[in-house]
């Protein structure tokens, strides 16, 4: 399900840390559910959550405005910004920039726009072979573990603040932006609506990481 000018969904690893020798990283896979299925966000206005006064609370620059005012790296900027301070929030620490994480987040989001899908695993392959592919997952990495939020929105629907807010009140988005043994993150964010027709649109890919060498 998914609303006509909102939608998002999740991938979510393992419970535990993959751990796998390097010559397996070409052709293995993460167990665990693709969630094919779009989730629908809609405004559910759940008081108990606390992300809506985080993000009032902390504006991360142009966070809050239309992606049709924005450039990519602001939309990317605002929405790793949002992310660490509702980790700050709850003790956790800050994810860094990483740049492959950053190449295979941006791929998937042009891929989603570009092929007009809306999916984890499309034609460039599943979550796991994209990150290796974009070199986070080199041969002297032992053990990983590697997540993934797809969101895209129109108009103030697709602000950063808003994709973040809406992450926030689904709960397996919120689980991965709120894990504490990630360590390394890349947003990616392509103009567009994967299905067309929304207008001024933006696709958001987040990945999720962390390596043991």
């Amino acid at each position: 399900m998914f609303t006509k000018d909102r939608v998002s969904a999740v991938y979510l690893p393992p419970p535990i840390v993959s751990r796998r020798s390097s010559t397996a990283l070409k052709t293995a896979k993460l167990r665990g559910g693709l969630f094919a299925a779009l989730l629908a966000l809609v405004a559910l206005g759940v008081a108990l959550l606390p992300s809506a006064s985080v993000a009032a609370a902390t504006p991360c620059g142009n966070a809050a405005v239309a992606p049709a005012r924005l450039t990519l790296h602001q939309m990317r900027s605002s929405e790793l910004c949002l992310i660490n301070r509702a980790r700050a929030h709850y003790g956790l620490v800050p994810l860094r920039y990483n740049p492959d994480l950053r190449d295979s987040a941006t791929g998937h989001s042009d891929s989603m726009v570009v092929h007009r899908y809306f999916a984890h695993e499309g034609p460039g392959g599943s979550v796991d072979s994209r990150i290796s592919r974009a070199g986070y997952l080199d041969k002297s990495v032992e053990g990983f573990t590697i997540g993934e939020n797809i969101a895209a929105g129109s108009g103030h629907d697709g602000s950063p603040r808003q994709i973040f807010e809406d992450w926030m009140h689904s709960p397996p988005h919120r689980e991965n932006i709120l894990d504490p043994s990630y360590r390394d993150a890349g947003v990616g964010v392509a103009r567009g609506f994967p299905f067309g027709g929304a207008g001024a649109a933006a696709t958001y890919t987040v990945d999720f990481g962390a390596r043991d060498k």
